[in-house]
């Protein structure tokens, strides 16, 4: 078996948590400057800001989808099932 094949999970778990930071990090960086051009304290208004705050929108899609509990496969909030006399 050369190294190639072998499954490394230290790999996965770099990816994800690469992945992850740099996903808060934008959200983070897109919310502080939307909040700042809705405020006005922006003084120009640049393609990288236009950039973020374009991205806002895409970025909560993502998290509202895929990570918080209003996603379609979150059992965060059922009741477990009653096991035991009386059930």
């Amino acid at each position: 078996m050369t190294t190639d094949q072998k499954y490394f999970p230290w790999r996965e778990i770099s990816r994800r948590f690469v992945l992850g930071m740099a996903f808060t990090f934008s959200v983070l960086q897109s919310i502080s400057v939307s909040v700042a051009w809705w405020r006005g304290e922006l003084l120009e208004t640049g393609a990288r800001e236009w950039f973020w705050i374009g991205l806002l929108p895409i970025l909560m899609f993502i998290f509202l989808r895929y990570f918080s509990v209003f996603r379609p496969d979150c059992a965060a909030c059922n009741t477990p099932p009653r096991v035991g006399p009386g059930a």
